[in-house]
């Protein structure tokens, strides 16, 4: 009321303000009331809606909309994180999820700092640098930036790498760090690919339209970018910053200073092409020699790029963090020339990148050398081609030394005071033999390699995407020897869960609990059975007592005799199984030879056992594969008691409740070992399977050393009574060290499948040996019906024995 005073009981009056933007009479403090006006009234910025301020100047206006609007949500693509929907490898804007942000404040507004999130977690915080110009819009995308996708707008790459928004139905959330500037929910109509866009105009007075089909309000299911009228936003990109060298594009840290801003680099030569882009690296005349900062970068064009390697080129373009791999992204190319000679190759060896964890070859490693040309002069491959849905035949894990990379004692680094501590082998990555376009390889573990290349980073891993690549390969199969006279054979072999073709009923455990019957193709069967039968006979030379692991059922374990009975008519199975508690539906049993292994019996053990979760406090199954005794006959005279053991996995180790379970079963298996050592004192025993565990400790529990009866009590967190007396003798240590695994994990080999004898064996023990075709395989021979390679993930092993008259 600006005619008259306002007046309550007492006091003066008071006019409210003719002049000055969005003044007025506002009680203060907020809510006060002593009857008198000019006490309790005061001109102040007017704030309907909300508490009174003390502000009496430069007053916003209350009716206006936050400076910023989202403008457009694009949730959950359907072919899930990534969004590679035309699933051929590429990244297109209509297959990621992105979110637009608009200014509409009127001026230039710098949001470094902002966050954009979701209910369940912060997807992206805007870096330094990011300003917005006024009616412009900033895009913040799930997974790179493909050129030209986004009209005028700005461009950045979610923090992580991708956003993660729910299909269905959520509330996405702009915050300035303090508070909440502008927020907007969608539901769950449409399912995967939602769209949101405000309709008619960027304001957000009116509702947002859900794009449900390949039309939306403006005739496009995804516009970022695009005002609704189909027009691009005009004058937004950030400025050019630079020009810098790439060394300070990358910087010493891990990731660039320079994410989100546009940049330019000059007079660099291109070293390599990929489909999607090319490499760039500073020539060695204008390197600034700092081991810590990375003198090559991958520039992304989404599409084959239009320049050849030795180019001198300079680009501009925005500096992404895709997935942690630096790039720069939507770029402008020009080609000035070209390179008087190449940039100089770092070359990866021994010492290079740092076999020690605690002392690096630079600030931060690999990521000094990222996107840099590298090379080994004879590395050594550590780990076989992985197999990935795109990609069958995929990486390979590698090692620039000589040798093979094996586990070695005590927990990883870094491991516990007072603990063995193994240092995790840091030298240890990939090699992607066709990542820029050289012919794809299968190469076994154990190969060694002559290459040049660059190194690139994908799925949370460095790698060298060669150029040059020389492969010498590791012979396989390799098989054991043959038995000799008088030997008799015990093997042991992880059959990598073979399951039938048939959908058996319902079991329970004696806990109660449902046991999974796993189903696979009648053909699949057949092929898992035809290689692993191969395996036995052509690789293990069908020893005369097999431990097996990993089966379904006795019925699955009589075919499998039957199919290795087919291939060599001189050999005859016959196949042991008791049923155990594994809710995977797994169990251990034997196969043992007719004419050759007397009088066969089995028991189970321990079926019944249980321990106490220390998580929980309560009862659980201790014996998920319960041991399994065969007592027979071989030989001339020599009575044997062959025990297989299958025990918990090394999956969660850091969990308490795995650590005592591993503990508790190794005891369990100990106690089992004293007692036939006791009762049966003149015949011989091995245990013999897959332990789980290595030939030393861990550092949370020596499994194989409790049930030897040879484990250190200061190796390892956890440690009992010793039980075994005598010691069994574990006969992997007396093999040479080369030879030393049955298993690779990440590129490091390891024994995880053992053979223990009693010292009644100590003079009829005649060697070791695993039949190599599993472990050094590539994952995807596993489908090859025409090979024995690949039969399982572990390399069976064979116990030889002298089974004949011993003179004393």
């Amino acid at each position: 009321n600006t005619a008259a005073p306002y007046t309550e009981g007492s006091g003066s009056g008071l006019t409210d303000p003719s002049s000055g933007a969005f003044l007025g009479i506002s009680r203060f403090p907020d809510g006060a009331d002593t009857d008198a006006n000019n006490v309790d009234l005061s001109v102040r910025c007017i704030t309907p809606g909300d508490a009174n301020t003390a502000d009496d100047a430069d007053c916003p206006d209350p009716l206006a909309g936050p400076p910023v609007v989202i403008n457009e949500i694009h949730a959950d693509p359907a072919s899930g994180l990534g969004g590679d929907a035309n699933n051929d490898g590429s990244r297109d804007s209509s297959e990621d999820e992105f979110v637009e942000i608009v200014n509409v404040s009127g001026a230039p507004l710098d949001i470094s700092g902002w966050t954009i999130a979701d209910a369940v977690a912060v997807r992206h915080t805007f870096p330094a640098g990011s300003v917005i110009e006024d009616q412009c819009s900033i895009v913040v995308f799930g997974g790179g930036s493909p050129t030209g996708a986004f009209g005028g707008a700005v461009v950045q790459t979610a923090s992580g790498g991708f956003l993660g928004f729910n299909n269905g139905g959520d509330t996405v959330t702009l915050n300035d760090g303090s508070n909440d500037v502008a927020s907007v929910g969608y539901g769950g109509e449409g399912g995967s690919n939602q769209s949101l866009t405000l309709d008619p105009d960027i304001t957000g007075s009116l509702p947002l339209v859900q794009h449900t089909s390949a039309a939306g309000s403006n005739g496009a299911l995804y516009s970022p970018g695009e005002r609704v009228d189909g027009s691009l936003f005009a004058g937004c990109e950030l400025p050019i910053l630079g020009p810098f060298e790439i060394f300070e594009i990358q910087g010493a840290g891990a990731a660039s200073p320079y994410v989100g801003q546009n940049v330019i680099t000059q007079g660099n030569v291109v070293t390599a092409l990929a489909p999607d882009g090319f490499f760039i690296q500073t020539p060695t005349s204008r390197t600034d020699n700092d081991v810590d900062t990375s003198d090559g970068v991958f520039v992304f064009t989404n599409d084959a790029p239009a320049v050849a390697v030795g180019d001198l080129v300079d680009v501009t373009a925005e500096v992404v963090e895709f997935f942690e791999f630096t790039e720069l992204s939507n770029p402008t190319v020009t080609v000035t020339g070209a390179a008087f000679e190449m940039p100089t190759v770092v070359i990866f060896d021994e010492t290079t990148p740092s076999p020690d964890p605690s002392v690096s070859s630079c600030a931060i490693e690999f990521e000094c050398y990222e996107g840099m040309l590298v090379g080994i002069e004879r590395g050594t491959v550590t780990g076989p081609n992985q197999r990935f849905g795109s990609d069958p035949t995929a990486e390979v894990y590698i090692t620039a030394a000589r040798e093979r990379t094996f586990r070695e004692p005590g927990l990883e680094f870094p491991g516990m005071p007072g603990l063995p501590v193994w240092d995790g082998n840091p030298e240890v990555f990939e090699l992607d033999p066709d990542k820029l376009g050289l012919p794809n390889q299968v190469i076994p573990a154990g190969s060694s390699i002559t290459t040049i290349g660059v190194l690139g980073y994908e799925f949370g891993g460095y790698e060298l995407w060669p150029i040059e690549l020389v492969v010498h390969p590791a012979p396989l199969p390799d098989p054991v020897r043959h038995r000799r006279p008088f030997e008799t054979t015990v093997g042991s072999l992880n059959l990598f869960r073979l399951f039938d073709d048939v959908d058996d009923p319902p079991t329970t455990n004696i806990f109660g609990e449902i046991i999974d019957d796993n189903v696979v193709s009648t053909e699949e069967y057949q092929r898992r059975l035809s290689k692993v039968a191969r395996y036995v006979v052509e690789g293990m030379r069908t020893p005369d007592i097999i431990g097996v692991q990993e089966v379904e059922s006795l019925k699955v374990l009589e075919d499998l005799a039957a199919e290795i009975n087919g291939l060599d008519p001189h050999v005859s199975y016959r196949a042991f199984l008791v049923d155990g508690n594994d809710v995977g539906g797994i169990d251990v049993g034997f196969l043992s030879r007719k004419g050759r292994v007397f009088f066969p019996r089995v028991e189970q053990l321990g079926a019944d056992e249980t321990y106490v979760d220390p998580t929980t406090g309560d009862l659980d199954i201790l014996h998920d594969r319960p041991p399994l005794v065969l007592r027979a006959w071989t030989g001339l005279f020599l009575p044997l008691n062959v025990m297989v053991v299958h025990n918990r996995s090394l999956g969660g180790i850091q969990n308490p409740r795995v650590q005592e379970k591993r503990f508790r079963q190794a005891q369990s298996i100990a106690e089992k070992v004293q007692d036939i050592q006791t009762n049966r004192p003149l015949a011989g025993l091995v245990v013999t399977g897959d332990f789980n565990a290595f030939e030393f400790s861990d550092g949370y529990v020596d499994a194989v050393g409790h049930i030897a009866g040879n484990f250190d009590p200061a190796d390892a967190i956890l440690s009992g009574e010793d039980l075994v007396e005598p010691d069994l003798v574990n006969q992997v240590t007396a093999i040479e060290q080369d030879e030393r695994y049955s298993f690779i994990f990440r590129g490091n080999a390891q024994v995880l499948d053992h053979a223990l004898t009693s010292s009644t064996l100590d003079f009829r023990v005649r060697g070791l040996e695993y039949a190599r075709g599993n472990a050094d395989a590539a994952v995807d021979l596993g489908n090859d019906a025409t090979t024995l390679l690949r039969a399982s993930d572990h390399d069976g092993l064979v116990l030889y024995l002298y089974s004949g008259w011993l003179s004393h």
